[in-house]
């Protein structure tokens, strides 16, 4: 099944009390033609669910290549993405969860057991004798398979200790924002935010979302600098994952860093397919050649 492409950030222009307003919405198109839609705020943050738009509707979209924004977390759209399947037949088989929401449901479930290997396959042993009895007149022998090769098991209890650990930070970060507010305790919480980009202890991959949302805070915040160590640490916990690449490079570009900026998109760009990519890429390329016109300083062309 093909998958929806990331398509940027539109503009949907409409008239309203005799004003003009127009509104930004993040869009993919659906392999059947179609898109889907979700409306942005003017942070450009998304405020509401995917909506599908026809290809005959989306002609009142305007396309926004300025404005390289796009998604923290991917919307659903597997609904729109099914083939519709002929009636006589029964829906098609629904995807696996992803590995971390999986590791979510195994730490709520209070069967008391120390370890859960959920990535384990069935062993395949000896067929049962039934099993191996094939008609009289040609008897076949028993075989048996090897069995699959064990993938480590993940400990509950170390699951758990995770989720404790994400909620400490996530309450920490918080509290250390409240203190960027108040002038006598803004060094002291710049210097927090440094030590809890560092933090080792007790973390695990699964959460690179919460430092990816860190980096984000930050940047919004006008905070570049301590943005870019979080937006690191997502990377080094998820150096697979395009997006964090994507991230890492527009605050790397904010900061001048045009050259380490242009690396990871073109790492981003060889993991996923997002124009946004290319369009960030270019951007970076443009800015580049405009620096290097430019007179040293305290010279006159």
């Amino acid at each position: 099944m093909r998958r929806s492409k990331f398509s940027g950030v539109y503009s949907l222009t409409a008239q309203t009390s005799g004003k003009r307003n127009k509104a930004y919405y993040f869009v993919w198109q659906l392999p059947d033609g179609d898109f889907a839609v979700q409306a942005l705020s003017i942070a450009f943050k998304a405020v509401s669910e995917a909506q599908r738009v026809s290809a005959a509707a989306f002609q009142a979209f305007t396309e926004e290549p300025s404005i390289l924004a796009m998604p923290i977390v991917t919307p659903d759209l597997s609904h729109f993405e099914k083939p519709p399947q002929p009636p006589d037949e029964p829906d098609a088989p629904e995807e696996a969860p992803p590995a971390e929401q999986t590791l979510q449901s195994v730490a709520d479930k209070p069967d008391g057991r120390d370890s859960v290997n959920i990535f384990e396959q069935p062993r395949l042993g000896k067929a049962s004798p039934a099993a191996q009895k094939a008609p009289e007149e040609e008897p076949a022998p028993a075989t048996e398979a090897p069995a699959a090769e064990p993938r480590r098991a993940y400990d509950l209890e170390a699951v758990r200790k995770a989720r404790v650990t994400e909620s400490r930070l996530r309450e920490t970060f918080r509290q250390t924002l409240l203190r960027l507010k108040r002038p006598r305790e803004r060094k002291a919480a710049l210097a927090a935010l440094k030590k809890l980009a560092e933090t080792t202890e007790d973390i695990l991959p699964l959460h690179k979302h919460m430092f990816r949302d860190f980096g984000v805070r930050l940047r919004q915040n006008s905070l570049p600098d301590l943005a870019l160590l979080f937006s690191r640490k997502t990377v080094e916990l998820s150096p697979e994952d395009d997006h964090a690449h994507f991230n890492l490079a527009r605050i790397l570009y904010s900061l001048g860093m045009h050259d380490e900026a242009a690396a990871h998109v073109r790492t981003a760009m060889s993991m996923g397919e997002e124009p946004v990519y290319f369009k960030m890429l270019v951007h970076i390329r443009k800015e580049k050649l405009r620096n290097s016109s430019k007179p040293p300083s305290g010279r006159k062309r």
